[in-house]
């Protein structure tokens, strides 16, 4: 019983707040720790399509030989030697399709410790 009640009269002074005039200390530390764990599931699919239509056409034209003027009894006349026309094309018509899927899946494990410790002091008169 003496110890329960000793007991009881110190817990009440260092509960009690002090007194005005008197002096006071505090020194108190704060220690922290704390983990996160974090486990994402990832499954995604990506589907793209592309269609490319193209054209595209070349024409192309040009004359081989001479041209000559001649005089025959007072009257101008042209005559060709050597004349050929050369004339050449192509044309080019297409398409390109194209289909393409994606898919990315898996696990994102994820740890995050943070750990924080902090100290306050201070000391004066109430």
């Amino acid at each position: 019983m003496k110890k329960v009640v000793g007991l009881a009269i110190l817990a009440t002074l260092f509960a009690s707040p002090a007194l005005a005039g008197e002096t006071f200390v505090l020194n108190q530390w704060t220690i922290q720790q704390s983990r996160t764990e974090t486990n994402t599931n990832i499954d995604t699919v990506s589907n793209s399509n592309r269609t490319q239509d193209y054209s595209s056409s070349s024409d192309k034209m040009y004359i081989d030989g001479t041209v000559e003027t001649e005089d025959n009894n007072g009257k101008v006349g042209k005559s060709f030697k050597h004349f050929t026309v050369h004339k050449a094309g192509s044309e080019l018509n297409g398409s390109f399709h194209e289909e393409m899927t994606t898919r990315v899946w898996g696990t994102i494990n994820t740890i995050i410790n943070s750990y924080t410790t902090s100290h306050e002091s201070s000391a004066g008169i109430r």
